[in-house]
């Protein structure tokens, strides 16, 4: 297995002294946060593959690198972890893609978010797209900094994406994070509220006025009913 090196950009990527890691796992420790492979080109374009190899000493057997024909020159690509930007915080991957408590590229940062030990994980979200075109419209820029990966799924594509979330032990559910507890709050004070303002109290549940005359309620689909203050 390749050992990568991790840096923030690809000139770091190069130096003898830059930490390495083999697995995401190892890199996201090393970095305190989410990593993904970044795979980019060397600006130097060569003549011959002696010529790249000459530059680039371990271009073979190390898997860093890739040897390539493009545009009338050989060019080198190189693969090494670099941090993402930091990831969504929330109790659910569908809370992390539609409405995070923020976001947090350390488990303390996510800790103060959460109010509670956090965890980085990954989760495929429900919602399938008929090609990469489709769903690359939606999630691109996560995509591209490597908090969302595309996934295959009954013959379409998902998106799974990367987040932090509260860690706790199973069966049992984490505690409400200080945001969640304010939102709760807010919401039990409230009055209720249907979809629909309220009739008047004469009006019966399965009864509407009549678009015609308001003193008409109807309560059959033929028309049937009766005159307000009726029985």
């Amino acid at each position: 297995m390749s050992i990568f090196p991790l840096a923030a950009n690809l000139a770091a990527a190069r130096q003898p002294d830059a930490p390495r890691a083999r697995t995401e796992d190892e890199a996201t420790t090393l970095a305190g946060g989410p990593v993904f492979l970044a795979v980019e080109e060397l600006p130097d374009q060569f003549e011959t593959p002696a010529a790249a190899e000459q530059a680039v000493p371990d271009l073979y057997g190390t898997g860093l690198y890739e040897l390539t024909w493009r545009e009338g020159a050989w060019r080198v690509i190189m693969r090494y972890w670099r941090p993402a930007p930091p990831a969504p915080v929330a109790r659910t991957g569908d809370a992390a893609a539609k409405k995070p408590l923020g976001h947090a590229r350390t488990p303390e940062q996510a800790r103060v978010l959460l109010g509670a030990p956090a965890e980085l994980a990954s989760e495929v979200l429900a919602k399938l797209y008929l090609d990469h075109k489709a769903l690359l419209k939606r999630w691109s820029a996560l995509v591209k900094n490597g908090l969302a990966e595309i996934v295959e799924r009954d013959g379409k594509f998902a998106v799974s994406l990367t987040y932090w979330r509260p860690m706790h032990a199973p069966g049992i559910a984490a505690p409400l994070a200080p945001v969640e507890r304010i939102e709760l709050a807010e919401r039990v004070a409230a009055p209720m509220r249907g979809p629909t303002p309220q009739a008047d109290l004469d009006i019966g549940l399965f009864e509407n006025q009549a678009p015609e005359n308001p003193n008409v309620l109807l309560v059959t689909e033929e028309g049937d009913g009766r005159f307000r203050g009726s029985e």
